[in-house]
């Protein structure tokens, strides 16, 4: 069963992972990693979301469109890192140094309601703060366990059929 997102706040994030807990597939993205409940999941997240929060490796490597229900941020600590043609909320190293900043800069935008797709640098970033619900999921239990420990992040497992999610959250934090 997969878990209702509202009631996780206002920012969310997550990651797939394979079941090594890799997050990069064979396509050389996360899409192979998931399926279709993967993809529910996925949806239902942004579904919740004002704004989707992500990086601009994220963005170049994912071929990210924009999402038909909520704005777009990319967060690129490199002012050359241009995204043409695309309407975008670009979040730069004026307003956020950080993973968290760029989340910062957004809420003090307005924005109540963000979802970060970003990879394993980000996600683990903020995994490290508590009012960030890190969302892990794997269609192997093993995936998480390997990525959370690879990591050194506890989890507390909402849900496992087809699709296994954890809240992840940083060993520091408790």
């Amino acid at each position: 069963m997969i878990p209702d997102p509202s009631g996780f706040g206002p920012v969310t994030s997550s990651l797939v992972v394979g079941p090594e807990g890799e997050h990069i597939g064979p396509d050389g993205t996360s899409r192979s990693l998931g399926g279709e409940a993967d993809f529910e999941w996925f949806v239902s997240l942004r579904r919740q979301a004002k704004v989707i929060l992500t990086s601009g490796k994220t963005f170049r490597d994912e071929k990210y469109r924009k999402p038909e229900s909520a704005e777009l941020a990319v967060f690129s600590r490199s002012a050359s890192d241009i995204i043409p043609n695309f309407e975008v909320i670009r979040i730069g190293p004026q307003a956020a140094q950080s993973f968290s900043d760029a989340v910062g800069h957004l809420l003090s935008l307005g924005f109540d309601r963000i979802h970060c797709e970003f990879g394993p640098t980000g996600f683990v970033s903020l995994a490290k703060r508590q009012s960030i619900a890190s969302l892990l999921s794997s269609e192997s239990l093993n995936g998480i366990e390997s990525f959370t420990t690879k990591h050194s992040l506890e989890f507390d497992l909402l849900g496992s059929n087809a699709l296994s999610i954890a809240r992840v959250s940083s060993v520091a934090v408790h």
